[in-house]
């Protein structure tokens, strides 16, 4: 089927650009995630790995060889995409790493104060990349300090919704840190029960 597709891509780009991406869309979306998935073990993450790399073909479709093979540019640019993430992890910990150094006494203290606020600063950004109703439930549950009873009465829906959406958000957030250090996760671990 790929190989199928890869011949008649250009074909069907020339007559229909949008229907052409749509079958590429179709038939390649799920083997991307489950490579992006495998490489980042976070379902979100993942999927956003695999947003970038459908936009990235939707710029350049125009500009693509038509010799190459469709499926092996997205592979690529997945790859692409997901070594930048593992920069980007990478420098902010070595930066926090040498702010630590050189810029603070070297003291455990002094280490903990940056690693929690990168951290925090994590967590924020995937409180924020929650859905609304989940977001609600449990900024309730933690800057309210509501008890699950109390949420589910305010939002008029069961306990179980509201446990069920709080172990997603707990799970999203242990998702999420796991992409970084493992100094980071200690920390995290440290700081979701106090969450």
């Amino acid at each position: 089927m790929y190989q199928e597709l890869d011949s008649n891509f250009f074909i069907l780009v020339k007559l229909n650009k949008e229907k052409a991406f749509q079958l590429v869309f179709d038939a390649y979306w799920h083997p991307l995630y489950k490579q992006a998935f495998k490489k980042v073990q976070c379902k979100d993450i993942a999927k956003d790995l695999v947003q970038d790399v459908f936009i990235c073909l939707w710029d350049k479709i125009d500009l693509l060889d038509a010799e190459g093979s469709v499926l092996a540019y997205t592979h690529a640019i997945l790859r692409n995409k997901i070594l930048k993430l593992y920069e980007k992890s990478e420098v902010r910990l070595r930066y926090a790493v040498s702010v630590a150094a050189n810029g603070v006494p070297a003291d455990q203290y002094s280490q903990n104060i940056i690693l929690e606020k990168e951290l925090t600063s994590i967590i924020n950004q995937e409180i924020e990349r929650m859905p609304p109703r989940m977001r609600e439930i449990y900024m309730l549950k933690k800057d309210d300090d509501l008890s699950i009873r109390q949420i589910a009465e305010d939002l008029a829906i069961s306990e179980q919704t509201i446990k069920n959406q709080l172990q997603m958000a707990y799970q999203r957030l242990r998702d999420r840190v796991k992409i970084y250090d493992s100094s980071l996760a200690l920390l995290a671990l440290l700081l979701t029960k106090h969450l």
